[in-house]
């Protein structure tokens, strides 16, 4: 298991703004975090000759709360650039699955509605729900299954 730094270590090196979301150098004043090539952020950082690379969002949750997050850390709006302390959350991976967003490759607009003969095949979580020849009806079977579920309100948006 890898040896994640102290609270009090990071407090030295390191400011967080819960309402930005944004880390800071104390010692230069400059933004700590980068982006990433998969979406999120990043601080990159040197405590005691030993290098670090700790993913924003989990070290928020660290700053504020003082334990690292067990599961995950979703992002409530879906932006994982977006590490402001109310846009984050613990979740499982069950959580965190049902606030993701729509597929790129998905064609009918709404997550788990597909074309299917003359009418819509609506699923969720790999469970059938049903069969509609008409989309306003396999859309609200759609959001029924969703709230059944616990879906968050934010599943399935661009």
């Amino acid at each position: 298991m890898v040896k994640l730094p102290t609270h009090e270590e990071l407090v030295k090196h390191l400011e967080y703004d819960p309402k930005t979301g944004v880390f800071t150098r104390k010692v230069s004043g400059k933004k700590a975090d980068t982006d990433m090539t998969i979406g999120y952020k990043r601080v990159r950082i040197t405590i005691s000759g030993v290098k670090y690379e700790i993913l924003s969002h989990r070290l928020a949750m660290y700053m504020v709360y003082g334990t690292w997050p067990c599961d995950e850390v979703d992002h409530i709006n879906g932006d994982r650039k977006d590490n402001r302390i109310v846009n984050l959350r613990y979740a499982d991976r069950s959580e965190n699955m049902r606030n993701t967003r729509r597929r790129s490759d998905n064609t009918s607009g709404i997550t788990g509605i597909r074309k299917h003969q003359n009418g819509w095949r609506v699923s969720i979580s790999k469970k059938y729900v049903g069969y509609y020849g008409c989309f306003a009806k396999a859309v609200k079977a759609r959001k029924k299954a969703e709230l059944e579920h616990g879906y968050h309100t934010n599943h399935g948006r661009h």
